[in-house]
């Protein structure tokens, strides 16, 4: 009979849905969040998610005598406070403006991390009302270097401006930093947002009271962050902040006093009429859409829809990337988001249904589904996203090696989340460390892409990627102590032995570098020789021998690497009994490696003077529920199996939720392979099928139970029809000609009205189920 011949086969039958690029937001706006976690800098808290990264320059601002421990590095070691505050105040105002995409995301609650960890160490900056230190680290000594930030050898200087060597620019923007972070902590820690509006407020009177370009007082900045844009965009920008978090109109006085200023053409103070987009360095469309959004009026409102009309218009590659032939040729990701993110600013001040607005994000939309994967080169250029996604970005810590043309062609630690500099003015990109222009990675690159993902998550075009299974697909747990040890003996005769010990690691254990510690036992051994590794400890009996980095790493894939040795046997003896049992392993060097406790008959490894902590992070790797929130809600049929799932049911049911109560609404908070899931009164329900049945009226349906789009007909995603989205929901678009037959009831079968989920396909077509009973899928 069909239903058991369905019974039998369910479970290898159904077809896989396919996708041509991610869409998927949140999960790249989460990548985003952990790649800032992996650049900070200092002790690192108890909770970090980045197994790899460890404590690093700890007593920064000692030459001063202040504590400048904190904050963020890029893929280079110093700490550039200017271009850091630039990033920080923008991933800020996203966090204010698009709070419901990143709680949507379920990423909030590590935003808030994000913000802090930065707000922090500016802080610490702020050493006094009139001085601010805005650099630790020499960019001369640490570009003469390839180390991770752990391994630092070389002086970290701390550079700062004061009243008699001021830096305006750097103040002001310090200043906008952190009165946005204010606002964006304002409901969940008002003590904390006051802090930082405090600083705020102190730090735009010291950029408007002494004013200067701050790389004229930090020399050392000129040639890697000069600030070509002069200080009056970051003044007007710092002022609009502080109008925005405080209602003070003394504030929009200073925006207007700069606004107003009839500057010339060619007057590099000239502040209106900005032709390129935002970046670390120019302000000036930033604070056009922040006064926009912030006023209403119409003087701000027109300037900033000049820029984005600008930018929407600009010239692109081949492929659709937003590109200027000056600007992109060095991070071209980072200057087509920074382009969409003003015009996104704007976007969010207008009505839903004004067709510009929809023109706009049409326009942001397609900036940020290139950048993940909706491109001529097939690439997700964000780091760890997808097999295509780049594996040899610009970055000392990752590469796992000691010179960006050393070592294994793709770097050891996969640095997940970092956005990619981006192709060429032809969609062309090479993937290589030295690559600078197109591969390099940092804080700024990051910072309005991941806004911008935000902002769609917010606008509901979020559609969540199918399980990923491919290998490196999820950062890895805490790594296994999985390590193999074979002492592998060339000759083994009554007065000595040689070998070349084997060492591997598995399970995603990578050791870029490693040492031993080997304690012999000198009744019955004597070290005559070691090679092939470098002794770096020698007492006696006991010895400690590395391999260093581009010297064979230890890739956690099961690749052995190996030293040798000649040891003599005064008594004799074999070599089971005379060998030592067991040796500490250091995965990534003994300064700042894990160290792991193996046996060398080769039974296996255990953590050595440490606990192996939980999955990291928690959310990526093992699947767990994110914790209720009250975020912005949507309905179940924008979660149904078409976007979310690929893994079909075994047996057809309608009445049962999964094991948990039924919820009363169809408010969907979470969903996974079981099914989708609300929240209510606190605690867990299952979304009922009946959350998916077609609402009761006259509108024309197709079959799958979808409505057809009325206008537009842009194709989001293509199954067995194409999809679009009208109103925040999905619709079929109509295929001119199209009609439908209802073969099943020949069967004795009922036709599928509210589903085109195919379960079973045989003879005589596809087969789906509906209120617990089969139903044949119409041939359309």
């Amino acid at each position: 009979m069909k239903f058991s011949k369905i019974l039998t086969t369910i479970l290898t039958c159904a077809p896989a849905l396919i996708k041509a690029a991610s869409q998927d937001y949140a999960r790249h706006l989460e990548l985003s969040i952990l790649f800032y976690e992996a650049q900070r800098s200092g002790k690192l808290p108890a909770n970090n998610r980045i197994f790899w990264r460890h404590d690093s320059m700890v007593d920064a601002g000692k030459d001063n005598n202040v504590d400048l421990t904190g904050g963020y590095d890029a893929g280079d070691n110093v700490k550039f406070n200017f271009p850091q505050a630039s990033a920080l105040t923008l991933l800020a105002w996203s966090a204010v403006d698009w709070k419901d995409g990143y709680k949507e995301a379920g990423q909030w609650g590590y935003m808030k991390d994000l913000l802090k960890w930065g707000m922090d160490y500016f802080i610490k900056c702020h050493t006094s009302k009139y001085e601010l230190y805005g650099q630790v680290g020499n960019g001369s000594l640490d570009h003469g270097a390839w180390v991770p930030p752990e391994e630092i050898d070389y002086e970290y200087p701390s550079y700062k401006i004061t009243a008699s060597a001021p830096g305006s620019d750097l103040a002001a923007e310090t200043s906008a930093s952190m009165v946005a972070a204010s606002m964006a902590f304002r409901d969940d820690d008002p003590e904390y947002a006051d802090i930082l509006l405090k600083h705020g407020k102190e730090l735009y009177d010291f950029a408007e009271k002494y004013q200067g370009t701050y790389d004229k007082s930090i020399t050392d900045a000129k040639g890697y962050y000069r600030s070509y844009s002069g200080f009056n965009d970051e003044l007007v920008w710092g002022a609009a902040w502080l109008y925005r978090a405080t209602g003070d109109k003394i504030y929009k006085d200073k925006v207007d006093k700069i606004w107003d200023t009839p500057y010339g053409d060619l007057d590099p103070d000239k502040f209106l009429g900005s032709g390129g987009p935002i970046s670390w360095d120019d302000k000036k469309a930033a604070a056009y859409a922040l006064m926009a959004l912030t006023t209403g009026e119409s003087k701000y409102v027109d300037e900033s829809t000049k820029h984005s009309e600008l930018m929407v218009n600009y010239k692109t590659t081949p492929g659709g990337l937003w590109y200027d032939t000056n600007l992109s040729m060095w991070g071209s990701n980072r200057y087509a988001s920074n382009a969409a993110f003003t015009v996104a600013m704007l976007a969010t001040s207008m009505d839903a249904n004004d067709a510009k607005r929809k023109e706009y994000v049409k326009f942001i939309k397609k900036q940020i589904d290139y950048i993940i994967g909706d491109n001529p080169a097939k690439v997700d250029y964000v780091v760890g996203a997808d097999p295509s996604s780049p594996k040899a970005v610009h970055h000392r810590g990752a590469s796992g090696s000691k010179g960006a043309d050393k070592g294994p062609s793709e770097n050891v630690f996969v640095l997940y989340g970092a956005l990619a500099g981006g192709p060429g003015a032809n969609d062309n990109f090479k993937d290589a460390r030295d690559n600078y222009e197109m591969n390099e990675v940092a804080l700024d690159y990051n910072a309005a892409f991941q806004g911008l993902l935000a902002f769609l998550i917010q606008e509901g075009y979020n559609v969540p990627d199918p399980k990923q299974t491919w290998d490196g697909a999820w950062p890895p747990k805490e790594p296994q102590p999985d390590i193999t040890w074979d002492w592998n003996l060339e000759a083994d005769e009554d007065s000595y032995m040689s070998g070349a010990p084997k060492l591997s690691t598995g399970s995603g254990l990578k050791c870029a570098k490693w040492c031993i510690d080997l304690e012999v036992d000198e009744k019955v051994l004597y070290v005559q020789n070691i090679w092939g590794g470098k002794i770096t400890e020698n007492n006696g009996n006991k010895f400690t021998i590395c391999n260093e980095y581009d010297n064979g790493y230890l890739d956690g894939k099961g690749t052995a690497q190996h030293w040798n040795f000649n040891f003599k046997k005064p008594n004799g003896g074999k070599s089971s009994d005379v060998l030592p049992k067991t040796a500490i392993v250091y995965c990534n060097g003994k300064a700042n490696g894990d160290a792991y406790l193996v046996r060398t008959d080769g039974s296996g490894a255990e953590t050595y003077g440490w606990e192996a902590g939980v999955c990291k992070p928690a959310f990526l790797c093992d699947g767990s529920t994110p914790a209720p929130s009250t975020s912005k809600k949507t309905t179940a049929k924008k979660t149904t199996a078409k976007k979310t799932t690929t893994t079909k049911k075994a047996e057809p049911t309608s009445s049962s939720c999964y094991g948990y109560k039924c919820c009363e609404r169809c408010e969907v908070e979470y969903s996974d392979d079981t099914g989708s899931w609300g929240v209510e009164n606190g605690d867990w329900c299952g979304i009922p099928d009946s959350c998916n049945e077609p609402p009761a009226d006259n509108e024309e349906k197709h079959s799958s139970g979808y409505p057809y789009c009325k206008s537009t007909t842009e194709v989001i995603y293509t199954d067995d029809v194409n999809w679009g989205v009208e109103n925040g929901d999905w619709c079929v678009i109509k295929t001119s000609g199209a009609s439908c037959t209802c073969w099943a009831q020949a069967q004795g079968y009922q036709c599928c009205t509210s589903t085109s989920e195919v379960v079973f396909t045989d003879e005589s077509g596809d087969w789906g189920v509906e209120n617990g009973e089969w139903c044949g899928i119409k041939n359309c």
